[in-house]
């Protein structure tokens, strides 16, 4: 996966009033640091910001970042980002500098594809228990995700961690930990209410107790 280029802006102002003035303008705080530097101050447009994630959908995201008057590669991890509860506005954003060269441990989604036939009959259903792994990768060899093809797979069939297709760098994930597996389909039987069969029972008992009384009217005349 190519690194997404991402720009940012220096800032010196800082504060609850000067942030939000920031964001009034379409611009959204962050923080950039890493090992061995001092934490810099800068900023990102909103808008560019809100089309990336929306194109990583979900994936890791790791920039390569973009700024005036700065010459140096600088890639840089997606840390965290804060967002108003309430909105969902982006509120900062922290990145982290990764070292040039140097393998960072991110996760990386696995994506199911293909058909599988027992599935497809009504046979069985998927249970995924893992949507992404755990990897040791350089920045620039990065997958966008792990794919799973489903097609052959056959009842009872699974995967696991160490299962996967890894293009590049090596897995951290506990290999012995389950991806999916295809589980036969339960069919469940309609339950019956609490008291329906109490109730059955007791129109059971009240006609046996009928015929009793029917049987003895002759010794009484």
């Amino acid at each position: 996966m190519g690194l997404v280029s991402l720009e940012i802006q220096s800032r010196t102002a800082t504060g609850k009033n000067v942030n939000r003035r920031l964001r009034a303008a379409g611009r959204i705080p962050a923080v950039l640091y890493g090992k061995g530097r001092d934490s810099e101050l800068v900023s990102i447009d909103a808008h560019n910001f809100g089309v990336v994630m929306t194109h990583l959908s979900g994936r890791t995201a790791l920039f390569s970042i973009e700024q005036e008057g700065r010459d140096e590669e600088i890639t840089a991890l997606l840390r965290e980002v804060q967002r108003n509860p309430v909105t969902d506005e982006v509120l900062h954003v922290d990145l982290m500098e990764i070292p040039r060269g140097v393998p960072v441990t991110v996760p990386v989604q696995i994506e199911v594809t293909g058909d599988c036939k027992a599935i497809r009959n009504g046979e069985a259903t998927l249970a995924q228990t893992l949507d992404a792994v755990e990897i040791s990768v350089r920045p620039r060899d990065l997958p966008e995700f792990l794919e799973v093809d489903i097609s052959e797979m056959e009842m009872h069939d699974k995967v696991y961690a160490r299962d996967l297709d890894l293009p590049a760098g090596e897995l951290v994930t506990d290999p012995d930990t389950l991806v999916l597996n295809i589980k036969p389909q339960v069919i469940f039987e309609e339950p019956v209410e609490e008291g329906e069969g109490e109730e059955v029972a007791a129109e059971g008992e009240e006609g046996a107790e009928g015929g009793e009384e029917q049987e003895k009217a002759p010794e009484g005349e």
